[in-house]
């Protein structure tokens, strides 16, 4: 009889490693968008949709990164 497959390694049931990173891109994304279209509604109907992708709090995370690139990285 054959043995089940199993993983060699560790299931990772902690926070997600690169959580940030992929957070400070769809600030990037959503502050872009904001910029060309000005249309509040779109960009607070997909920060609504991060808490799902991001967990919990990631529509205020996203946010902040949104003010922080704002602030320091854009030439406005």
């Amino acid at each position: 009889m054959k043995r089940p497959w199993k993983p060699w390694y560790p299931k990772h049931s902690g926070p997600l490693p690169d959580r940030g990173i992929l957070e400070r891109g769809a600030a990037r994304e959503l502050l872009t968008t904001w910029e060309i279209t000005k249309d509040k509604d779109l960009v607070d109907r997909h920060l609504a949709t991060m808490d799902k992708i991001y967990g919990k709090g990631a529509e205020e995370r996203i946010r902040a990164h949104m003010r922080d690139i704002r602030r320091n990285e854009r030439l406005a």
